[in-house]
């Protein structure tokens, strides 16, 4: 006997609904968006605009429209507040969010979008900065707790460093008076705002006390500063208000100064070597508000100016090499940046968003506090 279908008028207005909210129908007809290069043409570019991230919907994931026409109301759609910090690790995108008092993690794997804020002993208030270590164990600079703020890869809380701050604050909400200490007790409250690991050391900045400290990891103990003295330290060498760290393949470290205008480079061990930036303003080679800053492979050193709204690569030289974001209203458009990270690991993982004759040899990942592009992901590399 032959198989009979039934069609009974709901059902055909249900099946007709889930065709089109599920995509089953022909879908329209989308222009390819147009592919940004820096430097622009006819230049040979060197860095592609790929991809941002605002919330879910970005990744692909959360409610979809069939889900919210049978719900019958409009979904909360998770979505970045402000934010901060940035590390990618393990196929996620952790993201310090100081509107949210959170870190949000974009799962690029399952494309969705997780808020980690904790409670009791490891809440956040003000998460700026944070590192990952291989383990998967996690450090949050939480500039208002005035502490390192440590959780497992299970989310679970391990300890905090540093004494912590009374009263609220804010991330690098005004730069800190030079008080007259002449060194750093290591019971003090700090307002750390980066965390860097390397090795078995931890290099944390602190706004409070104009310094970067070195703790030993496992320890959890202080080792020494840099400066040295942060009070009597020479102007070539002093800190006034550190905010960011990098560190390259030599082990050197690369210091933020929100107050001096300029990032410093410093040995592991904080003897200080040279600086970049050639004073304030907002011409090229010039900060107004350094903040984030990375270094790739080759050297390169990556510096975010939150007033120019703009990334500017230098050599080892402190030569300007290159600078990118600065086109707001459009893709790249950065709207006050204020981290840069780069990532070698991911680059499949974004390897469909590359124009077919352009080769990544590396991410560079830019936070912006404001906007509708709140993390852009661009590849460095060259043209095949």
């Amino acid at each position: 006997m032959p198989t009979t279908f039934i069609c009974k008028p709901w059902l055909a207005t249900t099946v007709a609904l889930l065709g089109v909210f599920a995509g089953c129908t022909t879908p329209p007809k989308t222009e390819t968006a147009p592919v940004t290069y820096y430097p622009a043409p006819p230049l040979p570019p060197r860095l592609q605009f790929l991809v941002s991230y605002s919330g879910e919907q970005d990744l692909g994931g959360g409610p979809s429209q069939f889900a919210t026409f049978v719900v019958g109301k409009e979904p909360v759609r998770k979505a970045i507040n402000k934010p901060y910090g940035v590390v990618l690790h393990d196929g996620k995108i952790y993201v310090c969010d100081t509107g949210s008092s959170a870190v949000d993690i974009l799962d690029l794997r399952t494309r969705e979008l997780r808020y980690f804020t904790s409670v009791g002993e490891g809440k956040l208030v003000t998460p700026t900065n944070i590192a990952v270590d291989h383990d998967g164990t996690r450090y949050v600079a939480d500039s208002a707790r005035g502490q390192i703020v440590i959780f497992g890869s299970d989310d679970s809380f391990r300890g905090a460093i540093g004494g912590r701050m009374n009263g609220p604050g804010r991330a690098h909400s005004h730069v800190m008076p030079v008080t007259t200490q002449t060194e750093v007790n290591p019971d003090e409250a700090m307002k750390p705002t980066d965390v860097l690991i390397d090795g078995d050391r931890l290099y944390v900045t602190d706004l409070k006390n104009h310094c970067v400290r070195a703790y030993d990891k496992a320890k959890r103990q202080l080792l020494f500063t840099i400066p040295r003295d942060p009070v009597k330290a020479d102007a070539k060498s002093k800190l006034f208000a550190p905010v960011n760290l990098a560190m390259d393949t030599q082990g050197r470290i690369y210091v933020s100064d929100l107050g001096a205008f300029r990032v410093q480079q410093y040995t592991a061990d904080g003897q200080h070597l040279r600086q970049f930036g050639q004073g304030v303003g907002d011409r090229p080679g010039e900060f107004a508000r350094p903040k984030g800053v990375a270094v790739d492979h080759e050297g390169r050193v990556y510096i975010v100016d939150a007033a120019s709204q703009v990334v500017q690569i230098f050599n080892q030289e402190g030569q300007l090499l290159l600078y990118f974001g600065e086109m707001q209203g459009t893709a790249p458009g950065l709207d006050l940046p204020a981290k840069v990270a780069v990532d070698y690991e991911h680059t499949a993982m974004f390897a469909s968003y590359a124009a077919p004759d352009f080769q990544v040899e590396h991410l560079v990942i830019v936070t912006s506090q404001i906007g509708d592009r709140k993390v852009s992901i661009f590849g460095f590399g060259h043209k095949k």
